[in-house]
C-alpha cells in the first residue's frame, strides 16, 4: 500500500465525533464537534469540510482507520457507516482500531494505563495496557464489572482515564487519574494506534468489518 498517500482516523463512539487526516505518519488536520445521538448528520459534512480545508477530496484517500466498540450503539454504527462507505466506493483498506486502546493511547506513556467507559446499566468496560510513545500494549483484556469491581481491580501506580471516572472515581494515593480532556477518544490516537497496522499492511475490507456493542443493543423487533 502507498502509506504516502493521504488517509484518515475516525472516531464516533462517544457523544462527540473527531476525525483526522494524515499523509504516512505526518498529521496534516484534524477537527472534532458534535452533539450525542447526532453525528450521522453531522460527521459526513464534517469530513467534506476537512479534506476541503486540506486540500483534499475523500477519493484521494488511501486508507480508513475506525474505531469499531466499545462505546454507544449509535455512535460505532455512525463511525463503521463512514469507514464502509469510503472504503466501498474507492475500495479502501479499513484498519479497525479498539475503543479502549485509542483511549489508552492518549496517556502516551505508562507501565499500567486503565482505560474505563461508562456501559451504562450500573457497569464499566475496561482494559489495561503499558503504554510506550502512544502505541498501547494489552497487559488485561476487556471486560465488564460493576464500578466497585472495577475500582478495586485497578492495580497501585496506574494511571487511569475515561468515562468510568465519572461513574467511579478512583481515590487515594495509589492511582493517578488522568485530565479530564485526555477522557475523549481522539482521532489523533486512532491514527497512532493505525499507523504501525498501516505500515505492516493489517487491514480488512469493508465486509469484514464488525461493531464491538459490549451488550445487544436495547431495541427489540417483534415480528407477528
Amino acid at each position: 500500500m502507498e502509506t504516502v498517500k493521504p488517509w484518515l482516523s475516525l472516531d464516533s463512539t462517544g457523544e462527540s465525533y473527531s476525525l483526522a487526516l494524515w499523509r504516512g505518519p505526518q498529521l496534516l488536520a484534524e477537527c472534532s464537534g458534535g452533539q450525542p445521538r447526532q453525528h450521522l448528520v453531522q460527521i459526513f459534512p464534517a469530513l467534506d469540510l476537512l479534506c476541503r480545508q486540506s486540500g483534499l477530496k475523500p477519493g484521494e484517500l488511501r486508507a480508513v482507520a475506525v474505531t469499531g466498540g466499545p462505546g454507544s450503539f449509535t455512535g460505532v454504527r455512525t463511525g463503521l457507516l463512514l469507514a464502509k462507505t469510503l472504503a466501498q466506493a474507492d475500495d479502501l483498506p479499513v484498519y479497525p482500531v479498539d475503543t479502549l486502546e485509542a483511549l489508552a493511547a492518549n496517556a502516551v506513556e505508562g507501565d499500567s494505563v486503565v482505560a474505563g467507559l461508562d456501559a451504562r446499566k450500573g457497569e464499566i468496560i475496561w482494559a489495561r495496557y503499558r503504554v510506550r510513545q502512544g502505541l498501547p500494549s494489552l497487559l488485561e483484556p476487556a471486560r465488564l464489572s460493576s464500578p466497585q469491581e472495577f475500582l478495586d481491580s485497578i492495580p497501585a501506580g496506574s494511571l487511569v482515564l475515561g468515562s468510568a471516572c465519572q461513574a467511579a472515581l478512583p481515590g487515594g494515593e495509589e492511582v493517578r487519574v488522568l485530565p479530564a480532556d485526555l477522557w475523549r477518544v481522539r482521532a489523533v490516537s486512532v491514527g497512532r494506534v493505525a499507523w504501525p497496522r498501516l505500515q505492516a499492511g493489517a487491514g480488512t475490507s469493508w465486509p469484514q468489518l464488525r461493531p464491538d456493542y459490549v451488550r445487544p443493543a436495547d431495541v427489540q423487533v417483534h415480528r407477528g
